[in-house]
């Protein structure tokens, strides 16, 4: 919400960016929804998956920002590609980390299938990259699934055990090199 110099509150519309009223429901201009509606949860089986690259912490904190983002820009691009091939959806990355859903927002009955692929696709890349070396954990449970979620804009779609419990399998993994 935007002030005014006058004092009156103004809602930008996500849909089309014209301002309104504070008090307006509706877009005037193009009559989209401006009440937030209220989150609708569903309980669902989910397959979580848990990347994190090895030492890369350490390795970050001798380089300039630019240089982390230079080196984590492609990091991030190949592994959304191939967890996006596979149908599944990041849900969010966080420094090296990614975590990513499979079964949620759409659900298929091979999701953990996919998510071992995805994460064996995942190995294969950083296997070609000789100075890195990942830790993935792949893990199937019920989960709290907030159905409106839009985890572009860094809004968490899923809760529960098993979130907790793959990260912790995900850190608890053994580094091997894959090439062996």
């Amino acid at each position: 919400m935007r002030v005014t110099p006058g004092g009156v509150g103004l809602t930008v519309c996500p849909s089309c960016g014209q301002e309104n009223p504070e008090i307006a429901r509706f877009c005037l201009a193009c009559a989209a929804p401006l009440v937030a509606q209220p989150g609708r949860e569903e309980r669902k089986v989910v397959t979580v998956l848990f990347a994190d690259l090895v030492g890369f912490t350490a390795r970050a904190e001798a380089l300039d920002p630019e240089d982390v983002r230079a080196l984590l820009s492609p990091y991030y691009a190949r592994l959304r590609s191939e967890l996006e091939r596979f149908g599944g959806t990041v849900e969010k990355f966080i420094g090296d980390a990614v975590m990513a859903l499979f079964g949620a927002p759409v659900a298929h009955e091979d999701d953990p299938e996919r998510a071992v692929r995805a994460a064996l696709a995942i190995r294969d890349w950083v296997a070609e990259e000789s100075d890195l070396h990942v830790r993935i954990a792949v893990s199937t449970g019920e989960a709290l699934v907030s159905l409106g979620a839009r985890p572009s804009e860094g809004e968490g779609m899923a809760s529960g055990d098993v979130v907790n419990t793959t990260a912790r399998l995900q850190s608890a993994a053994p580094v091997r090199d894959p090439r062996r």
